[in-house]
């Protein structure tokens, strides 16, 4: 489970109010998201985390989640795809992740929108952050500790309706998670113009599900995902992966889940390395009538280190 540790930068904590919903990954990441108690109710307008949405000029973000279970006509089946040297070159990109994400920030913006059944958007907000992840190891998973600073503190503040840990979701190739997963190769395809191997996933029946869960005030359910990587043939770089839940949560409303992200390359000169690193993100909820969307941008990244020097003089006379 995720354990939050000391950052090695000093951010302002997240908001701890407690959410109606809230999707937690464990060992890997965090995913808050508002549940079908989370809106207002009948007084929605009045909820203080979401702003009615007055200018409909504005684009909307459009209900198009990745279905993981559709056929890809593109894919071809050679060159033969070797799923053990993949999932080895992912395992040591993720591993590598890790080690940098350590020492990684980046501006953030997210647009939260809730809409209707139709597509017809009722709530929208947009807020800036200033994002950072530690991550750690602990008893053979990694502990993940995310956090946010709001940057304008007169607009309005959505990190209650945020989700978390998105960024990194990737990390379900880390040595130290992807044996909960079946795993096997769909082909030889590309991202971007980029070949690449495209890698299926879903999380094994014998295995406890300890990537996302669940939870209301009352409640806690830990939920399968399945879902398709993107991974560079030349590099193992992940370049773009999908989930969907292997089921809707019936308790809870929740009829699907998915998530899309988009990862790309990021050239750090100052220590003369290149990452890749998360671009955007997005996260769509279905609960039948009402639908969730939550969208993040990253930029502006930066590498920062801690240097500590030592000089010995001779003692003075």
């Amino acid at each position: 489970m995720i354990e939050s540790g000391p950052s090695r930068k000093t951010l302002a904590p997240p908001s701890s109010a407690t959410l109606p919903l809230c999707l937690a990954v464990s060992a890997i990441l965090i995913f808050s998201l508002l549940g079908p108690a989370g809106h207002a109710g009948a007084s929605g307008a009045s909820d203080p985390l979401l702003t009615k949405s007055s200018d409909k000029k504005k684009a909307t973000l459009r209900w198009e989640p990745p279905q993981v279970d559709a056929p890809i006509a593109s894919l071809a089946m050679t060159p033969p795809c070797s799923l053990p040297d993949v999932l080895n070159q992912a395992g040591m990109r993720a591993t590598s992740l890790v080690s940098h994400l350590q020492n990684f920030t980046a501006h953030e913006r997210i647009r939260y929108e809730e809409m209707d059944d139709l597509g017809n958007p009722d709530f929208a907000s947009t807020e800036d952050f200033d994002y950072f992840v530690d991550f750690g190891e602990k008893a053979g998973a990694l502990a993940s500790h995310e956090t946010r600073t709001q940057i304008n503190k007169d607009s309005t503040d959505v990190r209650e309706a945020r989700d978390t840990g998105l960024a990194v979701l990737a990390l379900i190739f880390h040595p130290l998670m992807r044996d909960d997963y079946d795993m096997r190769c769909e082909g030889y395809g590309a991202w971007n113009e980029q070949p690449a191997w495209v890698v299926r996933f879903q999380q094994k029946k014998d295995k406890k599900p300890r990537t996302l869960s669940l939870h209301t005030p009352t409640s806690s359910h830990n939920v399968s995902l399945k879902g398709r990587a993107w991974i560079a043939a030349d590099s193992g770089e992940i370049m773009h992966l999908e989930t969907n839940l292997v089921a809707g949560i019936a308790i809870l409303g929740l009829q699907g889940n998915a998530v899309s992200v988009d990862y790309g390359p990021v050239q750090f000169h100052s220590q003369q390395v290149e990452l890749w690193l998360p671009k955007t993100a997005q996260a769509y909820a279905d609960y039948g009538k009402r639908r969730t969307i939550i969208d993040h941008t990253f930029s502006e990244f930066q590498l920062f280190s801690v240097q500590t020097q030592q000089q010995i003089e001779k003692p003075k006379e």
